[in-house]
């Protein structure tokens, strides 16, 4: 396997249930690049978007909290 992805964040994009948004961190060993994904779905339009790390980190945003915690997240009984 030469690639491993984790989402770490879905949201909500359309009126429906199956308009959505998600954002998924992928390693990709055999370049060792370190990337993130994000996807969307809509009834008209859909797409796939790839963001260098340090790209993502600069924008401030919902997705990016959600990277942030799951990398960094203290379990609370530390």
């Amino acid at each position: 396997m030469t690639v491993i992805q984790r989402e770490f964040y879905r949201a909500a994009r359309g009126p429906t249930p199956s308009d959505e948004d998600w954002w998924t961190l992928i390693l990709d060993r055999a370049s060792g690049r370190l990337f993130v994904r994000h996807e969307w779905q809509a009834p008209r339009h859909s797409g796939v978007d790839e963001f260098e790390i340090a790209e993502f980190l600069s924008e401030e945003g919902a997705a990016r909290d959600a990277l942030v915690d799951s990398v960094f997240r203290v379990p609370a009984d530390v």
